[in-house]
């Protein structure tokens, strides 16, 4: 699937003294089997943008297209169904006595039979490793247990595109880096993905492309290389390290990730 946004502008309480113009003509496309990363200060407009990706928040001005077709063409539950969203901390809404109960929620209500309802729970808990906790309480589980189960309950209604505000926040490092796995798999999979993260060195991780916000407007978009090195002071800790030795050294070109930084800098440190 690919999503584009045109030209896309929204404005919180239009028309009053407290209006806020929160996104200014913002034009970016997510591709099928891409990973876009949106990145930006408190305020800069992040999750304004995303949650536009299937309409939850309608734009004052500006468009949304999904495989070309206006978004606002289609209708609510079908647009909704294709592009899932996966707020921050979702957890907080689970509510069935069982983890299998809790993911299969979003595809009975697509009215699918019961067969189909069991095939696409058992294989949604297994793409997230979470099989074994299907007649477990969601209450009951760790954080990161959690969030994956809220995360399979969406991927249960057969999105074509997913969307992740802050889908990392408050877990520990190992159980991060168990979800960003997760994620490369969305990618693996086919799945247009964009997530939204305060963590730069994250971004560099899964990103393959980059949309670094600022007070409303897309102040970049590109590979990570070329938004990180062009806007260092939004650049993770890899870039900001290669940026420092290169300025000594030559050879230490554009790395972003953390062990292509670390093997680009023991081999010229090395030499």
């Amino acid at each position: 699937m690919r999503i584009e946004v045109k030209n896309l502008r929204h404005v919180y309480s239009p028309g009053t003294d407290s209006a806020v113009e929160a996104l200014r003509d913002v034009s970016l496309s997510v591709e099928g089997g891409e990973i876009l990363g949106v990145v930006g200060g408190t305020g800069s407009g992040k999750s304004t943008l995303v949650v536009h990706m299937n309409l939850l928040l309608e734009p004052t001005s500006g468009e949304v297209l999904i495989d070309g077709m206006d978004a606002r063409a289609m209708k609510k539950s079908e647009l909704r169904r294709r592009v899932g969203l996966v707020f921050q901390f979702p957890e907080s809404a689970l509510f069935a006595p069982t983890v299998e109960e809790d993911v299969a929620f979003g595809p009975c209500r697509l009215g699918l039979d019961e067969e189909e309802v069991r095939r696409r729970v058992s294989e949604t808990l297994g793409m997230l490793g979470i099989s074994h906790l299907a007649s477990r309480s969601p209450h009951a589980l760790s954080g990161g247990e959690k969030r994956r189960v809220a995360i399979a309950g969406v991927l249960a209604m057969g999105p074509e595109a997913i969307v992740l505000d802050e889908p990392t926040a408050g877990l520990d490092p190992a159980t991060r880096e168990e979800l960003l796995d997760v994620v490369r798999g969305l990618k693996n999979a086919g799945m247009s993905v964009v997530i939204v993260s305060h963590d730069l060195d994250e971004i560099a991780e899964v990103a393959d492309r980059v949309c670094l916000m600022e007070r409303g407007e897309a102040k970049a978009v590109g590979a990570p290389e070329d938004v990180f090195y062009e806007h260092p002071e939004n650049a993770p800790d890899t870039v900001r390290a290669a940026l420092a030795v290169g300025e000594r050294l030559p050879g230490v070109g554009r790395p972003v990730r953390f062990a292509e930084t670390v093997e680009v800098l023991e081999r010229v440190m090395g030499g």
